[in-house]
C-alpha cells in the first residue's frame, strides 16, 4: 500500500543530504532506476521509497515500483515534489532512504592474492564513485576511505558507484590501524604518484594495496609514509596529470591481472 509523504518524512530525507545526518541516523539516499534496482537486489534494508508516476511510465519502472512496495513503505508524490527531495534534476521517478551497511577492518578475511584500494583525501563524490565502480569491476577486496575522504555515502558517489556501493565493503581506519593491518596481512603497499616507477618495469606483488590521493595535491604524508613503493602510468609528455579515477582504473587493472 502506498500513502502521502509526511512533513516529517520529507525533512528527513532533506536532512539526509548532508553528511552529519547520514551518519547520525546510519542512512543514505539513492536516486535512479539502476541504483535503486540495484539496492533491492542488494538486500540492504529499505525504510522508505518516494515514487512519482514517471516511475511507472514503462514496465520496468512498474516492477521496481512492485519489488519496493514488498520492502518498505511506498509514499507517492508528484514530479516537482521528488525533484525537490532529490540530488539531480532527473531522479527518474525513484527516491529511496536505506540503511547504511557496516563493514570493519578486522571482520575482512582475506586468502590467496588481494587488491585492495585506499582513498587518500579524494575529494569529489563523482571521482569517489567512479574509483568503487571501478574497484568491483576488477574484483578488489575493500575499499578504505582514509580521513579527509569525501563519505562515501554521498548521494552523487552513490549514483556515481551504479550499485557497486552495495556490493564492495567500505572501510574508514585510521591510518596507523590500517598499517598495522596490511603489514599483518602481509601486503605491500603501493602509492599512485607522476613521479614513480613506471608501472610498466615494476614487479607487483600478490598482495597489494593501491593508496590513491587527493585530486590537487596527491599523497598526503600518512599515506606517502604508509607505501613501500611509488607506481605511475606512462604517459605523454606534453600530459601533465591522469584523472585519479582514470589512473586507478589503469593500475587497479594491472594490479589485478598481474599479481
Amino acid at each position: 500500500m502506498s500513502s502521502p509523504l509526511s512533513r516529517a518524512e520529507e525533512k528527513r530525507i532533506l536532512a539526509l543530504h548532508r553528511r552529519k545526518a547520514r551518519e547520525e541516523e546510519g542512512l543514505f539516499l539513492a536516486e535512479g532506476v539502476r541504483v535503486v534496482e540495484e539496492l533491492v537486489a542488494s538486500g540492504l534494508p529499505i525504510r522508505l521509497a518516494v515514487v512519482s508516476p514517471a516511475l511507472e511510465t514503462t514496465e520496468r519502472g512498474r516492477a521496481l515500483a512492485e519489488a519496493l512496495a514488498t520492502r518498505a513503505p511506498v509514499r507517492r508524490v508528484d514530479e516537482r515534489v521528488l525533484e525537490s527531495l532529490a540530488g539531480t534534476q532527473t531522479p527518474q521517478g525513484v527516491l529511496v532512504v536505506a540503511e547504511t551497511p557496516r563493514h570493519e577492518l578486522e571482520s575482512i578475511e582475506i586468502r590467496g592474492g588481494a587488491t585492495v584500494l585506499v582513498l587518500d583525501a579524494v575529494q569529489d563524490p563523482g571521482n569517489l564513485g567512479t574509483l568503487v565502480r571501478t574497484a568491483d569491476a576488477l574484483g578488489v577486496a575493500f575499499v578504505a576511505a582514509q580521513p579527509g575522504t569525501v563519505d562515501p555515502w554521498n548521494p552523487k558517489s552513490v549514483r556515481a558507484a551504479a550499485g557497486a556501493l552495495f556490493r564492495t565493503p567500505v572501510v574508514r581506519p585510521d591510518w596507523p590501524t590500517l598499517v598495522e593491518w596490511m603489514h599483518r596481512n602481509g601486503f605491500t603497499v603501493y602509492g599512485a604518484e607522476a613521479g614513480g616507477e613506471n608501472v610498466d618495469a615494476a614487479r607487483l606483488a600478490s598482495r597489494a594495496p593501491l593508496v590513491v590521493g587527493n585530486e590537487g595535491a596527491g599523497l598526503g604524508p600518512e599515506a606517502k609514509a604508509a607505501v613501500d613503493s611509488l607506481l605511475a602510468v606512462p604517459i605523454e609528455p606534453h600530459a601533465e596529470s591522469l584523472n585519479v579515477a582514470v589512473a586507478a582504473g589503469i593500475l587497479l587493472y594491472l594490479l589485478t591481472r598481474r599479481r
